[in-house]
């Protein structure tokens, strides 16, 4: 598959995924058939052996918990998928024991439409830790929180603060996904995969520990349970706190590109932010 047709593809599972697109109709068949001439009973196989990789490479929920020396004897809590999050997050005091439980966390809907999760990337002990947006299929390909046009743009946002890319050898920002998947359709009665990431993604930060904390889009706020918390309808900009950290909001990247008038609040919410940075520096 050539370099196009791996963008197409990847745009087109996004909307299957989002219930746009289902290949198994017969003008979407004939569509996919001509763009990539695929095989989709090949396509079948192939999910099928994946999906049995997938179930052998993930630990079960009770490996982790007995690598990390504790036992659960409560049936009742093992039986909740929140509580099960919960002290799977718990148990984990470093971030690569916190990235495995989320490896190993079957109760994810999600997890069956994605083929790898995408972590933290830049360096863990910076002082500036953003939470992005959930990934894209082709951003989950490229093990990258966003490319093209959005990483141009992210880019530019992370210089306007005075530090320093993902792309440099001297990094001086940590980037993790609210969600390390994209979300799909939940079309079960189930817990929201958005509920269960919450102790995940506190987690994360109890344990890296920033000086400042900037959400991307409203998806880790709505995560983490702060939205009235941020104000986030003051285009004036605001810098709340959470965990005792000072925190601001950002409209997302797409969001951004596609209307220029919100550059405004994420760029007021910025600036805000750098003089909360100033002040402490002194």
């Amino acid at each position: 598959m050539n370099y196009k047709q791996k963008i197409i593809f990847t745009t087109l599972l996004d909307y299957y995924q989002s219930g746009i697109v289902d290949p198994y109709l017969e003008n979407n068949k004939y569509l996919l058939l001509k763009c990539f001439k695929f095989d989709l009973k090949r396509i079948q196989e192939t999910k099928i052996e994946e999906d049995k990789i997938k179930k052998k490479n993930f630990s079960k929920i009770d490996d982790v918990i007995n690598t990390n020396g504790k036992n659960l004897n409560n049936t009742d809590s093992i039986q909740n998928p929140i509580l099960k999050a919960e002290k799977l997050s718990y148990l984990s005091n470093d971030i690569v024991s916190l990235e495995q439980s989320i490896n190993s966390f079957e109760e994810f809907y999600s997890l069956r439409g994605s083929n790898q999760l995408l972590f933290g990337k830049g360096n863990p002990n910076s002082k500036f830790l953003f939470i992005s947006e959930p990934p894209s299929y082709r951003e989950q390909l490229e093990g990258k929180p966003y490319v093209d046009s959005c990483e141009e743009l992210f880019d530019k946002i992370i210089k306007a603060m005075g530090l320093i890319s993902l792309k440099e050898n001297e990094c001086n920002i940590y980037v993790i996904p609210s969600l390390p998947f994209k979300p799909i359709k939940n079309n079960i009665n189930k817990t929201s995969d958005l509920e269960l990431m919450k102790p995940f993604l506190k987690r994360y930060i109890e344990i890296l520990s920033p000086s400042y904390l900037v959400l991307i889009s409203k998806i880790p706020s709505t995560i983490l349970g702060i939205n009235d918390f941020l104000r986030i309808g003051d285009t004036d900009g605001y810098v709340g706190r959470y965990l005792g950290i000072p925190t601001i909001e950002i409209e997302g990247m797409k969001s951004m590109i596609d209307n220029q008038n919100k550059k405004r609040k994420t760029w007021n919410n910025i600036k805000l932010l750098m003089k909360v940075v100033e002040q402490k520096n002194g």
